[in-house]
């Protein structure tokens, strides 16, 4: 059984008014959208200078000094972490060159601590010798090196 509508004079009304706002809206013209980007990649006319990057023509309150890289902190504790892997990891290879060529003598079987040895201490030397590198490029001046890559400590 499906209800019946009341039809009264203010439904009436309401459903007219509701009607013809419909019909005005199908009669307005959309503005055509323009997306903000199109003129991003056009040069600055103003400057003579060729510059390495493009303003955005529609928004000046962009400056130069927004794309100048700021001097990175250096990562003290990250490179004594990166020293210490590095010296761990030599002393662990070197020990296990050591037992597995006979220098060091052991009691047990030859490849039960030697070559566990070597691995492990490969695993650590790498990791610490690549970010004592970076280090030591950055140091020095090396453009391509720089403190930003090493991965900073958040822990410390």
């Amino acid at each position: 059984m499906q209800p019946t509508e009341v039809i009264s004079p203010a439904n009436i009304e309401l459903e007219e008014k509701q009607n013809s706002n419909l019909n005005v809206h199908k009669d307005k013209k959309k503005p055509r959208f323009r997306s903000p980007i199109r003129h991003i990649f056009k040069p600055k006319k103003d400057d003579e200078t060729a510059s390495s990057y493009y303003r955005l023509q529609e928004e000046k309150q962009y400056t130069d000094l927004q794309f100048k890289e700021t001097p990175a902190k250096i990562p003290i504790h990250a490179i004594i972490l990166a020293t210490a892997l590095f010296l761990i990891g030599t002393v662990m290879i070197t020990l296990g060159a050591l037992m597995l060529t006979g220098r060091i003598e052991t009691q047990v079987y030859l490849f039960d601590r030697t070559w566990p040895l070597i691995v492990i201490g490969a695993l650590v030397f790498l990791p610490g010798f690549y970010h004592l590198r970076i280090a030591y490029w950055a140091w020095k001046g090396d453009k391509n090196f720089s403190f930003a890559d090493i991965p900073d400590l958040d822990w410390f």
